[in-house]
C-alpha cells in the first residue's frame, strides 16, 4: 500500500480547471518531485494534498485512510505536512520557539497542567526543547537558536521553515519551492538539508523549479501540464520526454 495515494483528483474554480483526474503516489522513503511550468497545477495539488482546497472529485488516501475532506489540522495530525512558498514564520519569535512551537502537535499534555506548573508538562517541555535543539543541530542552526526569526538571512530563514515543518513529525513532508531566491551555494545546501531528512524515514514531496535541486533529489517525478499530468517516473528518462520538453517551451534537457 502506497503511504499517500492520489485517485482521480480534479479541482475547479468555477469553469476553470486546475488539476483534472490526478493519479499520484508516494511510497515510503521516497522522494517525489513535482515538476511543470507556471500555471500547471503544481501549488493548486500541494493546497489539496494538505487540505487547505477540497477536491472538486477524486480521494486522497494516508497509509488507506481516506483524507480527502479533512481539514488542514487534520491531515497535519496524521502526518501530512508542508511548507510554504514565501518565509511564514514566527518573526518575533527566537529561532529555538518557533521550533519549539511546531512541536505542539507532540503535546501530551493540557493547559491546565501547563499553567499550574505539573511537572508531567515541565518534562514534557523539557523533551520538546532538546528535540528542538536537535533539529536545529542538524540543519546547520545550532548556533542560532536565540536570534529572532527576523534577523536571520533569506537562506536561514527557508532553513527555519523547514525546521519548523519537521518538528512536526511528518510521515510525508512537502516542500513548496525551498530554493526559492537562494544562489547555487544556498540551494546546494537545502538539497544536503532534505536529504538528512529523507535518511531519517521521512517521505518528501518536493515542488521546485531548479532542476539541479530536483534531479540531485528526487527518486521520481511527476511532470504536470495545464492541470494534467503528463509524465511520472525515472527522473532523467523523463526530463528528457519530448512531451515533457515542450512543456517547458523547449527547456534545455538534463
Amino acid at each position: 500500500m502506497p503511504l499517500l495515494e492520489l485517485k482521480n483528483i480534479t479541482k475547479s474554480f468555477g469553469k476553470l480547471t486546475a488539476l483534472s483526474g490526478i493519479d499520484i503516489t508516494v511510497n515510503e522513503g521516497e522522494v517525489v518531485g513535482i515538476v511543470g511550468p507556471n500555471g500547471s497545477g503544481k501549488t493548486t495539488l500541494v493546497n489539496v494534498i494538505s487540505g487547505y482546497y477540497h477536491p472538486t472529485s477524486g480521494e486522497i488516501y494516508l497509509a488507506g485512510e481516506k483524507i480527502s475532506r479533512l481539514y488542514p489540522f487534520q491531515i497535519a495530525t496524521r502526518g501530512i505536512i508542508r511548507s510554504f512558498q514565501s518565509n511564514t514564520l514566527f518573526e518575533d519569535a527566537s529561532v529555538i520557539q518557533s521550533v519549539m512551537l511546531c512541536s505542539s502537535l507532540q503535546y501530551g499534555t493540557n493547559l491546565l497542567q501547563a499553567f499550574s506548573g505539573f511537572k508531567v508538562y515541565t518534562n514534557e517541555r523539557a523533551k520538546i526543547m532538546d528535540r528542538a535543539h536537535q533539529i536545529l543541530k542538524m540543519l546547520g542552526l545550532g548556533n542560532e537558536g536565540q536570534v529572532k526569526a527576523a534577523g536571520l538571512s533569506h537562506g536561514y530563514q527557508r532553513t527555519l521553515g523547514i525546521a519548523m515543518a519537521l518538528a512536526a513529525n511528518p510521515k510525508i513532508l512537502i516542500l513548496d519551492e525551498p530554493t526559492t531566491g537562494m544562489n547555487h551555494e544556498e540551494a546546494m545546501f537545502i538539497v544536503d538539508i532534505v536529504k538528512k531528512i529523507n535518511s531519517l524515514g521521512v517521505s518528501v514531496m518536493l515542488v521546485e523549479h531548479n532542476m539541479k535541486v530536483m534531479m540531485n533529489l528526487s527518486t521520481r517525478v511527476v511532470v504536470l501540464n495545464f492541470g494534467n499530468k503528463i509524465a511520472d517516473g525515472d527522473p532523467r528518462e523523463i526530463m528528457n520526454k519530448p512531451e515533457v520538453v515542450d512543456a517547458y517551451l523547449g527547456v534545455e534537457t538534463i
